[in-house]
């Protein structure tokens, strides 16, 4: 719960941004306005001042914060869209919907930016997730990714684990994609940003303001979430023995990864309407 509103801290918060930010004109009743709009919504006090002086100022669509707004968070940006992307077309048209995203219209999503961790972390969140959907949108990627690997029924594959793969592997599928479901919203981010975004803990936790050994809890414990719901339901419903699950989980690891992302994304899209 939010206390009584220090006037004195949005005040010392504003010549912190006017420090920072000394091109941009901006008045002190336009920054306590979004100051105190930001904290009643994410019901914490904002800890970065001059992020949110710059956001409020680009909220208010002045030209010279939107210059200063891309660039200041260019280059952590591209990084983030590299790391799903290496193709230079790929990283243009991210960035162009990155940048519409966040900084045009009226629920341009630099609006709720709550200041209570690094701007640049907020935008790497963001642009990871611009990238991620853009692969998603790329239907010949999705395809790819959820179709079982031939590679998997090559080598020393036992007749009784492809047998499992004919037959359970489709219900497999379906209580993956159910498990994923189930996970919070936070979880599935994670998960994504690790899996198809291939980035490690340090990276995650730099994202979202939290130590590394919280962001490897986190990825552990949605993968330990999935696995059980997985498993329940297809011992429980399927019938399978507990040492047939085993096989058939081996068997399809590595389509579990590829699908985890495209599970993880495609559940997301239909349950968000927020960027970062």
């Amino acid at each position: 719960m939010m206390g009584t509103v220090d006037v004195a801290d949005i005040r010392e918060g504003y010549l912190v941004g006017q420090r920072k930010w000394p091109a941009l004109s901006l008045s002190f009743e336009a920054f306590s306005e979004h100051w105190q709009r930001v904290a009643r919504e994410h019901a914490s006090v904002p800890v970065e001042p001059a992020d949110l002086y710059l956001c409020c100022a680009c909220v208010a669509g002045q030209p010279e914060a939107l210059r200063a707004f891309e660039g200041e968070n260019a280059e952590v940006a591209r990084a983030a869209i590299r790391r799903i992307g290496e193709d230079d077309d790929f990283l243009r048209e991210s960035l162009q919907e990155l940048w519409q995203r966040l900084l045009l219209g009226e629920s341009a999503k630099v609006r709720s930016y709550s200041g209570r961790g690094p701007l640049q972390a907020w935008v790497r969140v963001a642009a990871t997730r611009v990238a991620l959907d853009r692969r998603r949108a790329d239907k010949r990627h999705a395809k790819r990714a959820i179709q079982l690997p031939e590679s998997l029924a090559a080598g020393e594959v036992s007749p009784e684990a492809l047998v499992l793969k004919a037959r359970f592997g489709p219900a497999f599928q379906e209580a993956l994609r159910g498990a994923v479901s189930h996970l919070t919203e936070q979880e599935r981010n994670v998960l994504r940003m690790h899996v198809v975004g291939r980035c490690n803990i340090d990276e995650i936790g730099v994202a979202y303001g939290v130590h590394r050994a919280t962001a490897a809890r986190w990825i552990e414990r949605a993968r330990g979430n999935i696995y059980d719901e997985v498993r329940r339901e297809l011992c429980v419903d399927h019938k399978l023995t507990f040492s047939e699950f085993r096989s058939l989980a081996t068997l399809l690891g590595t389509e579990v990864e590829l699908s985890l992302g495209v599970f993880s994304t495609a559940v997301e899209a239909g349950s968000r309407g927020d960027v970062a």
